[in-house]
């Protein structure tokens, strides 16, 4: 199935948008990606950005297309396959993952994260788990 949304400026925005589309009310969907309706709520407002685990399990549970809620390209939607096992459900995420590397900014932050994980010393592997922790 095909949606079609335009004209939403923000993440906020097309979250919102695309949660009314396909029909989900605020509590059905928070509690499908596992995130409080206060959260979400913030996230439809612009008041907050999702976090890492918010966009895995939108990812994970819907057809959302992840690049499109961040940056309004591409299709808003993806194909589910009904029957999906984790193993489709991390091909999708690895999918998507490759699909927002295209963003050089993005894709420069990653590199940085897999640096310091492979190359880091304790103390810098414990403040970055720190900080994405702290940012979910």
């Amino acid at each position: 199935m095909s949606i079609k949304i335009e004209g939403h400026s923000t993440t906020g925005k097309r979250l919102r948008a695309w949660r009314k589309s396909v029909p989900l009310k605020l509590m059905e969907l928070s509690r499908l990606i596992k995130v409080s309706q206060g959260s979400l709520s913030d996230l439809e407002n612009d008041k907050s950005l999702p976090s890492a685990t918010t966009l895995s399990n939108l990812s994970i549970y819907t057809d959302l297309n992840i690049y499109w809620l961040l940056n309004g390209r591409g299709p808003v939607t993806r194909e589910l396959v009904p029957e999906a096992d984790k193993s489709t459900e991390q091909t999708r995420l690895y999918e998507d993952f490759m699909f927002m590397m295209q963003d050089r900014k993005l894709k420069g932050v990653v590199e940085m994260v897999i640096n310091v994980y492979k190359e880091g010393d304790a103390k810098k592997k414990a403040q970055m788990h720190g900080f994405l922790s702290a940012l979910s």
